[in-house]
């Protein structure tokens, strides 16, 4: 059980640190294009980023397959 949530507490550090670097390299550092990209209210994402509320599946998903895409490019387009 233990070695289930340090898991889930690593997945979702690496989600906050690509949610960070989304919100700074692609979304021109706007939680409001960053939350309408994820589908999300903005009060979640200051909540996330806060540490107040963590971070579901569905959103850590949502953030890879972001990440995935747009950093990647951006990266291609920097070179």
């Amino acid at each position: 059980m233990n070695e289930n949530k340090s898991t889930e507490t690593n997945e979702t550090a690496e989600s906050l640190e690509l949610l960070k670097k989304l919100k700074t390299q692609v979304f021109e550092s706007s939680d409001e294009k960053l939350a309408l990209a994820l589908g999300r209210p903005v009060s979640e994402l200051e909540a996330w980023f806060s540490g107040a509320e963590q971070i579901d599946e569905d959103a850590q998903e949502k953030i890879h397959g972001l990440a995935l895409m747009r950093l990647n490019s951006e990266n291609k387009t920097n070179q």
